[in-house]
């Protein structure tokens, strides 16, 4: 198994990097040696003095004798936040030709306040609650907040590059992350329990969706039975994604009270028939 080490040089992925390497931090209850790990740094382009973090990030690598892989884009310096991130992730996961590998980032307590703030604000559904999920990304400073991070730095004497993108009031995470700066503590202790509560409802879902390839999973008894927010997401898995959230949650409540014979058409050129208290789903 190998371990791709997201690095941008600041000081979030050089702590990473830092007490990983001393083994002060476990990658899935392993403490690692060099040989499963790579350094992995991805310059955008945007900033005209971004090459020195690629310069640093290497000089770090080599430091720690890690393999060090440097990826580079040309992106215009109006690129969007959702555009540069994808293309980082996208370069991330091209190091993952085998499939058989984790990447792992230095997201922190206050990013995950940042993100769930943001998808609240854009009105998002309980998935926004539960952010940071995916199979093949590791994240193992969930648990520090970042001044944690700043005094480790400090106390370990790392060198690090501050990115001065990380001010600009033109993104909306710089903007969130303000708003968190001035958030009460007992406010972020809500979110965070929120947000713990979320990932067991999500764990809970993502273990039914494990089942649903069998006809019985289609019975509307046993989807009626679920809590809402269950029967909804069973109910995206077996549409095939095909509907929104609020035709989704339109379609759970018809279905609480369909007779055999009904036929819905919720969208999103599908539809829905009721037979002998099965889903019949047809596309238009």
């Amino acid at each position: 198994m190998k371990y791709i080490l997201a690095i941008s040089g600041g000081v979030d992925s050089v702590v990473l990097l830092d007490m990983i390497a001393r083994g002060k931090l476990l990658l899935q209850g392993r403490s690692l040696q060099g040989g499963d790990l790579v350094v992995a740094h991805f310059d955008h382009g945007v900033r005209d003095n971004s090459a020195s973090d690629a310069k640093l990030v290497q000089n770090l690598a080599a430091k720690y004798q890690i393999e060090c892989v440097i990826g580079r884009g040309q992106l215009e310096k109006n690129t969007s936040e959702e555009l540069l991130r994808a293309k980082r992730y996208e370069f991330l996961r091209s190091l993952c030709k085998d499939g058989v590998c984790k990447i792992v980032t230095a997201h922190h307590q206050n990013d995950l306040l940042e993100t769930i703030v943001m998808n609240l604000i854009r009105g998002t559904s309980w998935r926004g609650l539960a952010p940071f999920w995916s199979d093949d990304i590791i994240r193992p400073l969930l648990g520090l907040t970042k001044a944690e991070i700043v005094t480790y730095a400090i106390n370990h004497d790392l060198v690090w590059t501050e990115d001065e993108t990380n001010y600009l009031a033109k993104y909306f995470r710089n903007r969130t992350r303000d708003f968190i700066t001035h958030l009460p503590v007992e406010k972020q202790r809500q979110l965070l329990e929120l947000n713990q509560k979320q990932i067991r409802l999500r764990t809970e879902i993502e273990n039914i969706l494990t089942i649903i390839p069998t006809r019985d999973s289609y019975s509307i008894e046993n989807i009626i039975k679920l809590p809402d927010n269950l029967r909804i997401e069973i109910l995206r898995k077996i549409i095939d994604r095909k509907l929104t959230t609020p035709q989704l949650k339109r379609l759970s409540k018809n279905l609480k009270t369909a007779k055999s014979g009904d036929i819905f058409q919720p969208g999103g050129k599908i539809q829905i028939g009721v037979y002998q208290g099965y889903l019949a789903i047809s596309r238009l």
